[in-house]
């Protein structure tokens, strides 16, 4: 009998879009390895509804309204029991990789794919996941934190930032795709992209940017205690734009190119790997994630950790799938290994002791 995966998807993020393509994908690739896939879509107003694979794949988002149950079934639909072996969630950003969705599925006791919950919201956390590479030995830009929009602790972040020198790269604390991110080239233009930043987030980091960056990515997949690396890939934004935001990763069709492998010398391209597992272990990751690093331009001896993500998209030319296609793991094989550790991980966990 085969094994009933669920795969959600969609949310209330500014990703909504890119998670429902990441399922097409998806379910696709786990039907092809043999299980028997059940989309499950989360409109952006919070239903849960079960939509048919077929449907999904024709674009259509129609379906029957689910609930979940804390009983020995995962879910009620139309008021029948509808029990799951294991979910993948493809909810990007937040309330999806943050820890919250982690934690609800916690609570469905569902073996679920990637990070749990302090993992995910520590990779979520751009300041806590690069405090934990510091203390790991990644190497790092400076930065600074602002937390609240008071003036005084405002007016010292923006003073302290200018020692930083230009560029400066201004984002949310906590927020995915390249939302509220501004480079900044002009002292002048520094105030006011920490204002709208901050119409995104209550905490805000202003950090030193590299110019021309070259943007190294690397994929991660396994455990906190077995992990590995793919190949390295860079991101070469163009045209219009400066480095990868929001429009050239999900509203401009040619806003980058993507070379994989990277064109690295094999040292470099091991330290990165290295690296990678590093800081996936380091956070307590588990399953997938994409690790991203910024390098200067002209030397490969300095580079810098960026960010970790930790439920990256999944489509068809998403970067993490591509990256491991181009290390000899196909997609197909990629979402079974996904899937595979999550079930393995709830077994480890069932053999806990629990308070008596």
């Amino acid at each position: 009998m085969k094994e009933k995966i669920g795969v959600i998807f969609g949310g209330r993020s500014a990703e909504h879009e890119v998670s429902i393509e990441s399922a097409k994908t998806v379910v696709k690739n786990l039907s092809l390895a043999g299980y028997a896939v059940s989309p499950i879509y989360i409109p952006r107003r919070g239903a849960w509804r079960r939509v048919a694979p077929a449907a999904l794949a024709g674009g259509r988002l129609a379906g029957t309204d689910m609930e979940p149950s804390f009983g020995k079934e995962s879910f009620m639909l139309a008021g029948r029991p509808f029990r799951l072996d294991a979910v993948f969630p493809l909810v990007h950003g937040s309330t999806g990789e943050d820890g919250i969705l982690q934690g609800f599925l916690e609570l469905l006791d569902l073996p679920y794919v990637g990070s749990g919950v302090l993992a995910s919201a520590a990779g979520m956390d751009k300041a806590l996941s690069k405090d934990i590479a510091r203390k790991s030995g990644i190497p790092l830009l400076p930065h600074v934190e602002i937390s609240g929009r008071d003036k005084k602790s405002v007016a010292a972040a923006l003073k302290a930032a200018r020692r930083l020198g230009l560029p400066l790269f201004v984002k949310p604390a906590q927020l995915g795709s390249s939302v509220g991110i501004t480079k900044v080239k002009a002292f002048n233009d520094l105030a006011r992209a920490v204002a709208f930043a901050f119409q995104y987030d209550w905490r805000v980091l202003i950090e030193k940017g590299v110019d021309r960056a070259r943007e190294i990515v690397c994929g991660a997949l396994g455990s906190p205690l077995d992990a590995r690396a793919s190949v390295c890939g860079e991101v070469r934004p163009k045209g219009r734009h400066e480095f990868y935001d929001y429009e050239a990763k999900y509203l401009d069709d040619n806003g980058i190119d993507f070379l994989a492998p990277a064109p690295l010398s094999v040292k470099t391209a091991g330290r990165l790997r290295a690296l990678s597992v590093a800081i996936f272990k380091a956070l307590g990751c588990c399953g997938m994630a994409r690790v991203d690093f910024l390098m200067e331009p002209g030397s490969e001896d300095r580079f810098y950790f960026c960010e970790i993500n930790t439920i990256p998209g999944f489509t068809s030319h998403s970067l993490y799938p591509t990256l491991w296609k181009k290390t000899g793991l196909d997609p197909v094989k990629l979402s079974h290994r996904l899937v595979r550790l999550a079930i393995e991980r709830q077994k480890a966990k069932s053999r806990l002791q629990t308070v008596r």
